[in-house]
């Protein structure tokens, strides 16, 4: 396949030809555009070429409004009346050289290579920035499609045992209980619920459409303890759950602070199956009113996190986990989501023997808000 060469579009108000050196040809696709024509969009047009008597403010108005949809462009203003004002009001808005007009007409002037140089420039300039606006969307959607696959780990961990533990009793017993059946199926139906939210959640982020609600704590904790509540029977760890403000109403977007406790309680979880810790195994979360911020707090004593790893635990990508167990990026994509969406701040506090997580979130409750949207 030929590689698309830039285009520059060469404005023009009579019937002569503009001739090309070989070299422009080759860097370039000029394609000769009458003023009263229709404006031509390209990604590829890196430029114009004003060739005309004199400018006027309707020629200005259609080169800005072909600079203006198709983003980076260079002008080289040819005229035979050279207005300064006009000019001026040009390249304020984009990259402007002027030159005599009749030097267009021979080819062999250096001016034609220095032209070349100024909108293979920009040509550059393009490419680069398409290419790094188009890896950003990929790895936008790279990192969309590792936090669904990072969410949804444990539920889909959680339906896998269920079923095994279903067939171990189907194994057992031959005829098992109807009602050991139903629970099995409302427990993985629960799961199945849990992480059509998730994708839900992560794909709606951003979104306009997106509606903002009132809801209380214990909705959070109730969604809390109904995701962990199988898991931390099998591994013997108690969720302590501590609101000393049974009052406390969040404004805002309930999945998504959901979420955040949620990354937090697992990576509690994680701690203490990783240092393999033996007797009591607590995570605690609790929730208070301070004035006019909201506290929460998850707090485990799972051994504490070495000071070189608390220094980098909230950057992009950073993860103690093996490959294919975590994907580095929990903790910081929660950061992101209690400052950009709620206002508040996520930080870590470390001790002997343990660490607490602590989100503060300004007050939205019915007594702050003004109005609902």
């Amino acid at each position: 396949m030929t590689k698309q060469r830039p285009i520059i579009l060469h404005f023009f108000e009579d019937t002569r030809q503009l001739a090309l050196p070989e070299f422009f040809i080759k860097s370039f696709e000029v394609i000769p555009i009458p003023l009263n024509s229709p404006l031509l969009v390209n990604e590829y047009v890196v430029g114009i070429i004003v060739d005309v008597s004199a400018l006027s403010n309707s020629l200005c108005d259609i080169v800005l409004a072909h600079n203006a949809l198709v983003g980076n462009m260079g002008i080289c203003l040819c005229t035979d009346s050279f207005q300064p004002k006009l000019a001026h009001i040009l390249s304020l808005e984009a990259q402007t050289v002027c030159l005599e007009r009749e030097l267009l007409r021979n080819t062999n002037t250096v001016e034609w290579k220095q032209l070349e140089r100024f909108f293979s420039s920009i040509a550059r300039t393009n490419h680069y920035n398409t290419a790094i606006t188009r890896s950003s969307y990929q790895k936008s959607v790279l990192d969309t499609l590792q936090i669904i696959a990072h969410q949804w780990r444990q539920p889909i961990n959680l339906i896998s045992m269920e079923a095994i533990n279903m067939m171990v009793l189907a194994n057992i017993d031959k005829t098992v209980k109807s009602s050991e059946v139903l629970k099995s199926s409302e427990f993985i139906s629960q799961q199945i619920s849990r992480m059509s939210d998730i994708l839900k959640s992560i794909l709606n982020m951003g979104k306009d459409e997106r509606i903002k609600q009132l809801f209380t704590v214990h909705e959070l904790t109730d969604s809390i303890k109904l995701f962990f509540n199988e898991q931390f029977q099998k591994e013997e760890i108690d969720l302590v759950i501590d609101i000393l403000d049974d009052e406390i109403q969040i404004y805002g977007f309930k999945t998504d602070i959901e979420e955040v406790l949620i990354n937090l309680i697992n990576n509690a979880c994680d701690a203490y199956n990783g240092n393999h810790m033996d007797g009591k195994k607590t995570i605690t979360f609790r929730a208070l009113i301070d004035k006019d911020t909201y506290l929460f707090s998850i707090r485990d004593e799972a051994g504490g996190i070495p000071e070189e790893i608390r220094k980098k635990i909230f950057e992009p990508k950073f993860s103690t986990k093996d490959k294919g167990v975590g994907f580095g990026i929990g903790l910081h994509f929660a950061q992101l989501t209690i400052e950009k969406e709620f206002g508040g701040s996520l930080t870590l506090h470390s001790f002997e023997n343990g660490s607490e997580f602590q989100i503060k979130l300004p007050r939205n409750d019915l007594s702050n808000l003004t109005f609902i949207h």
